[in-house]
């Protein structure tokens, strides 16, 4: 397994958040919104050459980008 070089994090502050490499990459209304959008970047960066992963709250729990994840 290649060692990520991009990491997305979804965590609850006033709503959803993720941020890509520490830096904001969007808000949402939902945790289930937040989580596919970092899957979304997560695949976009993988198939752009730029191994990624995407950790969520509570505990930075790895959520798998490439599995369907409906309704959260």
């Amino acid at each position: 397994m290649t060692a990520a070089r991009c990491t997305f994090r979804v965590w609850e502050q006033d709503g959803w958040r993720v941020s890509r490499d520490s830096r904001p990459y969007g808000e949402f209304l939902t945790r289930g919104d937040a989580v596919r959008a970092a899957c979304f970047g997560a695949r976009t960066a993988d198939a752009q050459g730029n191994p990624a992963e995407v950790l969520t709250f509570p505990g930075n729990w790895r959520v798998p980008h490439y599995e369907p994840h409906f309704g959260e």
